[in-house]
C-alpha cells in the first residue's frame, strides 16, 4: 500500500520531500532550473507560487504526483503517466480510456508474476520466431509424409502420411 502523508500545503510537502531524499535547495533549484532564492522564499512561504514546469519537474524528480505536491491527495503516487512513458500507444490507451477493454483483467494481466514471460512469448511470435519454428516443424513433416508415400507403398504408410499431414499447424 502506498504511503500516506498528513495534508499539508505545498511548501510543507516540498520541504518534506526535500529532507527526505536528502536534497538541498540549491540542488534542488538546479534539478528544476530556476534560483536557490525561488526555492527559499516558496519553502518559506514568502512567494505562494510556482510555475507549472517547476512543478512537473519537482514532480518527476520526487516522483510523485503533482496532486500530491499541490495539496490535492494526502497519496504521493503518481497516478498519471505519459502514454509515451508507459510505452502504450494511443490507440490501446483509448481502449483502456472507452472501456472497450476490461481494466481489471488488464491489471490482472500486468500483476501476475508470469506476465514478463508471457510478453516476451508474444513479442517471439511477432518477431516470428514461433513462426519459423513452426515452419520448420511442418517442413519435417512433408517430408516424413513423402517418404512415406513415395518409398514405403503399403496402405499402413499411406495412412501414416495421410495422419502426419494433419498434424501440420498454421504458421499464423
Amino acid at each position: 500500500m502506498a504511503q500516506e502523508y498528513l495534508p499539508a500545503p505545498s511548501n510543507v510537502r516540498l520541504a518534506d520531500l526535500m529532507k527526505e531524499h536528502n536534497i538541498s535547495q540549491p540542488e534542488l533549484a538546479k534539478e528544476i532550473g530556476c534560483s536557490k532564492s525561488t526555492i527559499s522564499r516558496f519553502i518559506s512561504g514568502a512567494k505562494g507560487t510556482l510555475t507549472h514546469e517547476q512543478v512537473l519537474k519537482i514532480a518527476r524528480l520526487f516522483n510523485v504526483s503533482t496532486d500530491f505536491l499541490l495539496g490535492e491527495t494526502n497519496i504521493p503516487d503518481r497516478k498519471n503517466y505519459d502514454i509515451a512513458e508507459l510505452g502504450l500507444s494511443v490507440e490501446a490507451a483509448k481502449n483502456l480510456y472507452t472501456g472497450r477493454v476490461n481494466a481489471e483483467v488488464v491489471n490482472l494481466l500486468l500483476e501476475n508474476t508470469r506476465f514478463a514471460e508471457l510478453t516476451y512469448r508474444i513479442a517471439q511470435y511477432f518477431d516470428d520466431t514461433f513462426a519459423s519454428g513452426i515452419a520448420a516443424q511442418n517442413a519435417m513433416l512433408t517430408t516424413l509424409s513423402t517418404l512415406l508415400r513415395t518409398k514405403v507403398k503399403t496402405p499402413e504408410a499411406a495412412k501414416a502420411a495421410k495422419d502426419i499431414n494433419l498434424r501440420r499447424k498454421p504458421v499464423y
